[in-house]
């Protein structure tokens, strides 16, 4: 063989690192560990006493993290499912959050290594793959515009950190694309995340009900927290429940979706009660005629469902509680004109584009407070987070802020209606990037008043539901679609 013909066989992998190199450095990383291991235990019996009954836990967690991350898919089930334990907003920083923290971005930066510089094939091949990776690059980058205007390194580390659980899309995605159960894994693990966040939400509910002294307590009562991981799990219940052709499926899906849908009408927040018609009339106009038939049937079984329901659980409240919901029901009519939170937001969006246009290209960066008056307590404030998502992508990082992830949005959106349309007959992947579509219509309106670009839930299924878009795509395009319930 010629030198030129060895050179023009030569391929990447040849620049790889070699299996006998990588279990070496392997053995010497383990062994470092391990020893730091002993040392940090050490010291710790020695100087800190009240740590001491963390050392077994910790021992348990990394012997479990090393069983995890030898099984990719169960831990890419397990470290989703378990972001219900952030998904709770309370002051200050929890043990819990510190925990999974340490866990998500363990697993992220393991993953992102390993495809990064040992896996030869690129990581980043669409065009909106690498928009969101040059989103989250220059995110991190943006942290000097932050000090320029009088931001603060906490409220930049907070918002930097919603940001990166977008980085949960490319593991989604790789495992609906490579693995024949990774679909219905992420399928199920959304419905296990909005099952725990309705079940959370509805006892916070039923002991606030039980602790009102007053009737306007038990009127006024709502879950307002994780509206978007109720509101999505809706639409993926009600998506499974059209594909489905065996009855006890279709019984159980139905459930599920009466039972999200209740949580999210139990929140009162009219906002999402909008979006969720949006993308149901989005769903809707998207089906077949014969699954119109169906959406119609869907709805009138729902309403009964929900009824009983609230009347076995509600008992006496109930009178109270669908008073409540008619009233905040009746004042969308006028929300606009005589609600004066939702007219203090948009006071709110109409000074943060005054700040916009004095630096649009570049931004103000993340944790950078901006004043305005608020009129519901009638002073001037002045505060980082702003409702509009929209216009709080624009003011923190100018107008390459918004380019870049609404593209990556929207072309993760054509996707799923690709996926969609060119699947005939029933499949899960139809079903799941039908959920998607809806969701995503739904978040673009309630997006104008409630900002999902902040909040670690609604980014935490964002990168859900893209990479499961991006997936069944991938899988469509290569001729794996089909898989059933």
């Amino acid at each position: 063989m010629s030198a030129s013909n060895a050179i023009v066989h030569k391929g990447p992998t040849d620049a790889s690192p070699t299996d006998l190199w990588l279990y070496r450095w392997g053995v010497v990383l383990l062994t470092g560990l391990f020893a730091l291991s002993i040392v940090v235990v050490l010291f710790t019996t020695w100087q800190i006493d009240w740590a001491l009954p963390f050392i077994p836990v910790l021992l348990i967690a990394g012997i479990a993290a090393w069983w995890l991350f030898q099984h990719p898919l169960i831990n890419l089930a397990v470290v989703l499912t378990s972001f219900v334990m952030i998904a709770d907003f309370e002051e200050g920083i929890q043990l819990t959050e510190v925990f999974y923290g340490l866990y998500y971005m363990t697993f992220l930066a393991v993953w992102f290594s390993k495809r990064l510089f040992l896996d030869p094939e690129p990581v980043f091949k669409r065009v909106e793959e690498k928009a969101l990776w040059t989103f989250l690059i220059l995110v991190t980058l943006s942290l000097p515009l932050t000090y320029l205007f009088a931001g603060t390194f906490k409220l930049w580390l907070g918002e930097w950190l919603s940001y990166s659980l977008l980085g949960f899309y490319f593991p989604v995605k790789e495992a609906i694309e490579k693995d024949k159960n990774g679909l219905k894994v992420v399928v199920g693990v959304v419905l296990v995340v909005g099952l725990i966040i309705l079940a959370r939400n509805g006892l916070q509910y039923m002991r606030a009900l039980s602790d009102a002294s007053q009737a306007w307590q038990v009127i006024k009562g709502r879950a307002v927290t994780n509206e978007g991981l109720l509101m999505v799990p809706a639409f993926f219940a009600f998506a499974l429940y059209l594909k489905s052709t065996a009855l006890q499926h279709k019984v159980f899906f139905a459930g599920l979706f009466s039972a999200f849908l209740g949580g999210l009408i139990v929140t009162q927040s009219r906002g999402y009660w909008v979006a969720f018609i949006l993308g149901m009339a989005v769903v809707f106009w998207l089906v077949p005629r014969a699954e119109k038939r169906r959406i119609l049937i869907t709805s009138g079984i729902t309403v009964v469902v929900v009824s009983l329901a609230a009347i076995l659980i509600l008992g006496d409240f109930l009178t109270l509680v669908i008073s409540g919901l008619l009233d905040r029901f009746l004042s969308l009519g006028s929300a606009t004109t005589k609600d004066i939170s939702l007219v203090n937001r948009f006071l709110e969006t109409g000074a943060v584009w005054e700040h916009i246009k004095t630096n649009p290209i570049l931004g103000h960066g993340m944790g950078v407070s901006y004043q305005f008056y608020d009129i519901t307590y009638k002073m001037t404030d002045a505060k980082p987070f702003i409702h509009n998502g929209y216009m709080a992508l624009w003011y923190k990082f100018g107008v390459w802020g918004p380019a870049l992830i609404l593209s990556f949005l929207v072309a993760c959106v054509r996707k799923g209606i690709i996926v969609f349309k060119g699947f005939k007959g029933i499949s899960l992947e139809s079903a799941a990037c039908l959920a998607v579509v809806g969701s995503f219509f739904a978040f673009s309106l309630s997006a104008n008043t409630s900002n999902p670009f902040f909040i670690n839930d609604t980014m935490f299924i964002f990168a859900v539901m893209t990479g499961c878009a991006a997936g069944c795509y991938s899988r469509w395009k290569s001729g794996l679609s089909g898989s059933t319930q």
